[in-house]
């Protein structure tokens, strides 16, 4: 096992891909700390798995949850929010949301685990197709899912030789995300399939295959890899449609 005796933070643990890391990082011997606003109804600490419930936006919190903790081996980014919405009709105060939850929370998050981080620590940072494609009306979503690139890359050197810091770009992946995009009317079906089409392999992504990339990243496996932009989108950026 991979991570056998490792102290594993996970953001946005509660739905999707974040849920998946965490279930991967288990599997593989680690103990979790799983962080989200809204904790799954029913989920309970375990001998390796602790739920705690708390705004990653919010410094104060962000620190005392690091303080309470001894070690962090990996820590995983994986937290964001859409940023949708025409330029329009975009708000200064959403765009300064949708930063706050998608980079700076990065930031909180990597600056309060520092002193914890141990020897060949890893962080994981999750950004976006986004990051790459323009989509209309996502400009405050694009826009920050790029600044969580350059996040990436100057922490990868700042921490170099102590600490790998990697960026994972998943691209459309079969999320409670992608559910409500999709909707529920008469076009789901279509909106789906229009989704998958845009990955040259025809399907959307799966949680766990995000989360197979994730635990990668963090493993002794990747030691030779830092500062890296890691595309998981199933081809959608050599031939986006």
């Amino acid at each position: 096992m991979r991570f056998r005796d490792h102290e594993v933070v996970v953001t946005g643990a509660g739905r999707g891909i974040g849920r998946a890391a965490v279930a991967r990082f288990l599997a593989e011997g680690a103990r979790v700390a799983a962080i989200d606003v809204e904790p799954p109804a029913g989920e309970g600490d375990t001998e390796r798995l602790s739920w705690h419930a708390f705004d990653i936006t919010d410094a104060g919190a962000v620190v005392d949850f690091f303080a309470r903790r001894s070690r962090c081996d990996v820590l995983v980014n994986n937290a964001g929010i859409p940023g949708e919405g025409a330029l329009a009709e975009l708000t200064v105060a959403h765009w300064n949301r949708v930063f706050a939850v998608n980079v700076t929370a990065q930031m909180l998050m990597a600056k309060a685990a520092l002193p914890l981080l141990s020897a060949g620590a890893s962080i994981v940072n999750l950004a976006s197709v986004a990051a790459h494609l323009g989509f209309a009306e996502r400009a405050a979503y694009c826009a920050s899912k790029s600044a969580v690139l350059g996040l990436t890359r100057s922490l990868a050197v700042e921490l170099a030789g102590r600490v790998r810091v990697n960026c994972l770009c998943p691209g459309t992946v079969d999320t409670p995300w992608i559910a409500r995009l999709a909707g529920d009317g008469v076009d789901r079906e279509e909106r789906m399939t229009a989704m998958a089409e845009r990955q040259v392999i025809g399907r959307l992504g799966r949680p766990d295959e995000i989360a197979a990339a994730i635990a990668f990243l963090a493993s002794h496996e990747a030691s030779f890899i830092t500062g890296a932009v890691i595309m998981a989108d199933g081809g959608m950026t050599i031939a986006p449609r």
